[in-house]
């Protein structure tokens, strides 16, 4: 048909009775338009009908499809961005604090309010935590123990004093590892132990425990400190120090995981350092050998007097591949010209694929890098962890245009996990750190390649194992002259080779964890509890010391419901 013509040559024999004048009119745009009218009106009525359940899919439905099934594009477009405010916002903060704010001051304040919180907490009943939410945490786990207790505010943010007489530095347990690199490097000082990444907290540190690479000489974090300020159950407010009348609770503070007193502040030890670090990258193809070069380096072996270098850590590619760092403090002097790599570029590849490429030349393998790109070498990937999150996150193109804001923070990688993926991380998904005895360390490595189907690369890292009197760590069973034992932590993190293949009914999270965990105690190793614990509490207490922690739990009335033990705060049993 023509696009316009009359209605009786489309309908013949309506035309005298319909239109006498023989006027024309576009017959098909008529009937469009009466069919959409049709078609729009038919629409709004089922929206109208079907209102609230379109709405649950557009806000519940759609939305966990796309954070369950698109979780890489939903970090990358939101996380990234998200993590590069809150980051700016944090450092206005802390300028205008400088700038503006007495920070001494303001903490004793901030201690009094805490104070009339705990004395007035409305359920006298509920254990004590503080109100931190649990996204904000470094930790991928998942606890909910604070939605049910009485969370305590403590906006305690601020370093308080740096002292270079004394080489020692006081900060509130809020105060990041990131805000103490910046504020101590460009002095030329440094903290003994300076775990990687730049979101771990002090708090969580001495509560908890942290490690790094000069833990061989220096120990587990906690034993970089020197003075604790704490307020028990009844909001008491004590001093404890290695040598005081509050020495026994200084001691047991350490891995207790808040559960004996609050923290409110602690002073650190701090160290000379200078401007570089000179790394060394040693490839090793066979298991014993890269074993045996860890345990020169760390000085346990040493016999004759021979210092050990400052930092040593370990990448194992697989069982038999790895490569050994080791590194000392060099001046900007001792630099040779074109040595220089700095590693927090953004356009540099992840550190850990940097490490790889050294396996393939078979040689050592010297750089001079900045000291606090070295003590951050893994954040921007955390560790091997982004190649999950973000798989193109380390090809050339994506580092280039957004290498500049990674990594993401956790705290928004866990606030984008929706509750299958949450269940499907906990079943499939090793992140754990195991600290054994180096004298079983090539028997613990079998162990891991096989339960966790070659979970690689493996995190590895020495450190000196003290006795720790009235905390949960058990003492030494081998010590050496000076009662300590060199202990390795081995880092497992990643998917099991099953999962990857997609074959995730062939592996067992539980069943692994407790095979795991049951050598691991045998071993007179343990487990660190920032990660899922998958122990019943009898099978805790085999692998913790409980008796000197009790003991101090019940002089400083810490166990009348004031506070809960630690297992009570960490376990996971799936």
């Amino acid at each position: 048909f023509s696009e316009t013509m009359t209605f009786s040559a489309f309908r013949p024999g309506f035309n005298d009775t319909l239109i006498n004048d023989g006027s024309t009119i576009n017959v098909t745009t008529s009937y469009t338009i009466l069919l959409s009218t049709l078609a729009i009106a038919s629409l709004v009525s089922v929206i109208i009908k079907k209102r609230r359940k379109i709405k649950h899919y557009l806000l519940n439905d759609l939305l966990l499809h796309i954070l369950t099934h698109h979780r890489s594009a939903v970090v990358t477009i939101v996380g990234l961005p998200l993590s590069l405010v809150w980051d700016f916002t944090l450092k206005i903060r802390l300028h205008y604090i400088r700038i503006f704010k007495s920070a001494p001051h303001l903490h004793n304040k901030r201690v009094k309010i805490i104070q009339e919180q705990v004395k007035n907490r409305p359920d006298k009943n509920a254990p004590l935590c503080t109100a931190r939410p649990g996204w904000m945490s470094v930790s991928l786990s998942y606890r909910s123990y604070k939605q049910k207790w009485n969370a305590i505010e403590m906006p305690l943010y601020d370093i308080l004093s740096i002292d270079v007489e004394t080489l020692s530095v006081t900060v509130e347990p809020c105060v990041s590892i990131g805000q103490l690199t910046h504020a101590l490097n460009p002095m030329g000082y440094t903290l003994p132990v300076v775990p990687e990444m730049d979101d771990l907290t002090i708090g969580g540190l001495i509560n908890g425990t942290g490690i790094e690479s000069s833990s061989h000489k220096y120990g587990l974090f906690h034993e970089i400190v020197s003075e604790l300020e704490l307020m028990l159950g009844d909001g008491k407010v004590v001093i404890a120090t290695k040598d005081n009348e509050y020495a026994d609770l200084f001691h047991a503070v350490p891995w207790s995981y808040g559960t004996i007193a609050l923290l409110l502040s602690a002073k650190l030890q701090l160290i000379p350092c200078q401007e570089y670090v000179k790394l060394t990258y040693t490839p090793h193809q066979e298991k014993e050998s890269y074993i045996k070069h860890m345990r020169e380096l760390s000085g346990e072996l040493n016999t004759n007097g021979k210092s050990c270098p400052m930092f040593v850590e370990g990448l194992a590619y697989s069982l038999n591949e790895a490569v050994v760092m080791s590194g000392d403090f060099v001046s900007a002097t001792e630099v040779p010209r074109g040595t220089v790599n700095r590693l927090s570029l953004w356009w540099k590849p992840w550190f850990y694929k940097h490490v790889e490429e050294m396996l393939q030349s078979n040689n050592e393998v010297v750089e001079y890098i900045p000291l606090r790109d070295y003590y951050h070498r893994h954040t921007q990937s955390l560790f091997w962890e982004m190649e999950l999150m973000i798989p193109i996150g380390n090809h050339i193109i994506f580092r280039w245009l957004l290498g500049w804001i990674m990594p993401p923070k956790v705290s928004f990688l866990k606030i984008s996990q929706t509750e299958m993926t949450r269940q499907l991380v906990e079943k499939t998904h090793v992140a754990q750190d195991f600290l054994v005895p180096v004298r079983k360390m090539s028997e613990f490595l079998d162990l891991c390649d096989s339960e966790y189907d070659r979970v690689y690369p493996l995190w590895l890292c020495l450190h000196d194992h003290s006795p720790m009197p009235g905390s949960l760590l058990k003492d030494p069973v081998c010590p050496n002259v000076n009662g300590n034992e060199m202990y390795i932590d081995i880092g497992v993190y990643g998917l099991p080779q099953c999962v990857k293949e997609k074959r995730e009914d062939e592996f067992d999270m539980k069943k692994s964890m407790k095979k795991v965990l049951k050598a691991l105690v045998n071993m007179d190793g343990f487990q660190m509890l920032y990660a899922d614990v998958f122990s019943t509490r009898e099978e805790f207490e085999d692998m913790f010391d409980h008796e000197g922690y009790r003991k101090i739990r019940e002089k400083y009335n810490a166990d009348n419901g004031t506070f809960r033990e630690v297992y009570d705060k960490m376990n996971l049993i799936l």
